[in-house]
């Protein structure tokens, strides 16, 4: 299997071929880092094409100096960042959670209150995410829930390993300390 790298270069050399196949690879995943991102699941889709779109056009610049997953990244942090900025602070619609889940009792009581209760959640939990700094809130985002490594979100924010390491345990604590009321006694926070 062709690595990442392989297929950007042979993209840049104009094979349409290598570019589906790293959408192929990445484009849930780059979904899934946007709907994180913005919580707007109707225009994640939207702006993965259009991270892909700006991968595409760059296509003849592109320089295999890091890792595709760390330029993929960088590319779809401006796109969310631009799109956050934009659109301000959305609310999550009643509509985008998923109502399916185990009910007891009346079902139609116990599915409204499941949406109630995750869409508070969510909620919650969003404008916890939304209330830390531009650069804790990509260095979680990306650390947590995309894998990279410090390494590559310091290539992606530009910065040094150990701006990430803080950025990461800053907005974590912080993250720990308006979620406290929601979390279980234990203390792992899982954040």
């Amino acid at each position: 299997m062709e690595s990442d790298i392989e297929l950007m270069l042979r993209t840049k050399s104009g094979d349409d071929g290598a570019f589906s196949e790293l959408m192929r690879r990445h484009y849930k995943g780059v979904v899934n880092y946007i709907y994180r991102f913005t919580n707007r699941r109707d225009n994640s889709e939207d702006l993965a094409q259009e991270v892909f779109l700006r991968i595409y056009r760059s296509a003849g610049q592109y320089k295999p100096e890091a890792k595709f997953s760390t330029w993929l990244y960088k590319i779809a942090t401006n796109v969310s960042l631009t799109y956050v900025k934009k659109k301000g602070n959305n609310s999550l619609s009643l509509d985008e959670i998923d109502d399916s889940g185990d009910a007891t009792g009346n079902p139609a009581l116990d599915i409204a209150d499941d949406i109630i209760y995750r869409k508070e959640i969510m909620g919650v939990i969003f404008e916890a995410m939304e209330s830390l700094p531009e650069r804790e809130k990509v260095a979680i985002l990306l650390c947590k829930y995309e894998g990279l490594s410090y390494e590559e979100v310091a290539h992606v924010l530009e910065c040094t390993v150990g701006a990430v390491k803080a950025y990461v345990h800053r907005g974590r604590m912080k993250l720990i300390e308006r979620l406290k009321p929601y979390l279980s006694e234990g203390g792992d926070y899982g954040v």
